[in-house]
């Protein structure tokens, strides 16, 4: 009788290490609910399913029967050896079968007992808190997912924010930051109140990205040792708590794109509407000399007053249709400027000669519009205009490796102190800021044999 008594001390813990609640968490809160109706009203009754109140009473019972099995799957045989090793060996008797009988049958029967009585108290916590008992209450490994807007990089790393932060392990009644374990290249990430996190109440989120489709986080209860307690709803609770601070993370994140994106479409207008004022300012200036020059050719010679008109009529019918456009390309620049020049040539006759080297890679690549007429005016009114001789202006594009260089060069009187006066460089140089930035740049110097050379590069 002294091996059965031994016997039957090694029981009694197990079954009271598995059928105590944790004191110091309230019984709402392993339920995963929360009672928020006011003393003053009391909450309807709450009638729960009978079917699911008996298959919570058969789990909770078949969960418990695991545990008190584990238990003495692992204690039995050191307790066996213990027991031989200190009982001398004398003659069988039959007393020796009715201890182990007697442990068998009281660890069969007394958790019926102990959980039925558990299970009862818990379904009466629920009903006192309003809230019916569900299917997800009773699972050991719940889910839930979540759709990120955002791409599925910065969505894992919103989860290895949030998930390591103090704010969740507080809610999650950790006292502190959860135990960490990720894996970026499976997109994985494990928590649990302490390492090994895949021992106790382990949580797994999961990034999942395919082509064409949003991020997806998943979110689950992995299989632990909490598997063979009585579930109340506590997984749950945890999965939703997870759920709840990255939504959260993520509707932050998202308004804040919101935000940006918004800001971007307004500094993207407010950048069209100067361009196209600035872009205004070239139209008419060019159309006024051009007029003036018109109205005199008309009084003094009619023939290139009409070559004048025909060369305008040209130019005008290809660029009003895309006079406030915010880009072009460098063979449409080049022929409004060929227009123009011809224009000038015609009022300045001889005094004027120009030539355009154009390479054929250049050709399709993007131009800011009227910003190559630009130059080339400032080349005529700053250069040969005040010559007294004949003078040329020189015309090439090249395309290089990552970008585009405009060279206009001339030969007249060279670099003066009214070269930067009006408007000319300064628009231009004001448009190259607006659009590219410190991605192109405007340099003006003097020429090898006089004159001026303005070079234009912008990067791709």
């Amino acid at each position: 009788m002294a091996t059965s008594n031994r016997v039957f001390s090694f029981s009694l813990p197990i079954l009271a290490a598995s059928s105590q609640a944790p004191p110091h968490r309230p019984a709402a809160v392993r339920m995963g609910v929360m009672n928020t109706t006011p003393f003053y009203l009391k909450p309807a009754a709450i009638e729960h399913d009978p079917v699911l109140v008996r298959r919570y009473k058969w789990q909770s019972l078949l969960r418990l029967w695991a545990r008190v099995a584990i238990g003495v799957i692992v204690l039995t045989p050191p307790l066996v050896w213990l027991i031989l090793s200190v009982v001398p060996p004398g003659p069988s008797k039959s007393t020796w079968a009715w201890g182990p009988l007697s442990t068998i049958l009281m660890l069969v029967f007394m958790p019926v007992s102990v959980m039925h009585a558990m299970v009862q108290q818990r379904l009466k916590e629920l009903s006192e808190a309003g809230t019916p008992l569900t299917a997800e209450m009773l699972s050991s490994r719940p889910s839930r997912t979540l759709i990120s807007p955002l791409d599925s990089l910065t969505t894992y790393n919103v989860c290895t924010e949030t998930l390591s932060g103090l704010a969740l392990g507080m809610a999650l009644g950790y006292g502190g930051p959860a135990a960490f374990r990720y894996s970026p290249f499976k997109g994985q990430i494990l928590i649990a109140p302490r390492r090994p996190v895949w021992l106790h109440k382990c949580t797994e989120v999961l990034v999942v990205s395919e082509p064409g489709q949003p991020s997806q986080v998943r979110i689950r209860r992995r299989f632990s040792w909490d598997f063979f307690n009585m579930q109340g709803g506590l997984a749950l609770a945890d999965v939703e708590t997870v759920a709840a601070h990255l939504r959260a993370q993520f509707e932050q994140r998202e308004r804040v794109l919101r935000a940006i994106k918004r800001e971007q479409e307004l500094e993207r207008a407010a950048l069209h509407a100067k361009l196209s004022a600035l872009q205004a300012q070239v139209e008419p200036h060019f159309l006024f000399n051009t007029l003036a020059n018109l109205k005199y050719l008309i009084r003094t010679d009619s023939d290139s007053a009409q070559q004048m008109l025909d060369h305008l009529v040209g130019y005008l019918q290809n660029t009003l249709p895309d006079m406030r456009s915010v880009s072009s390309t460098v063979e449409r620049e080049l022929a409004l400027v060929r227009n123009y020049l011809s224009i000038m040539q015609i009022r300045m006759g001889q005094r004027l000669r120009f030539h355009i080297v154009a390479d054929t890679a250049s050709l399709r690549l993007p131009f800011p519009p009227a910003m190559l007429i630009s130059l080339v005016e400032n080349a005529i009114k700053h250069g040969l205009e005040r010559a007294s001789r004949p003078g040329e202006i020189v015309i090439t594009t090249l395309r290089r490796p990552g970008d585009l260089c405009v060279h206009v060069s001339d030969d007249g009187v060279g670099l003066t102190e009214q070269m930067g006066e009006g408007f000319g460089l300064a628009n231009i140089h004001e448009r190259l800021q607006l659009l590219y930035g410190e991605g192109a740049s405007l340099s003006v110097a003097a020429g090898e044999n006089g004159g001026v050379v303005a070079t234009l590069i912008i990067k791709e």
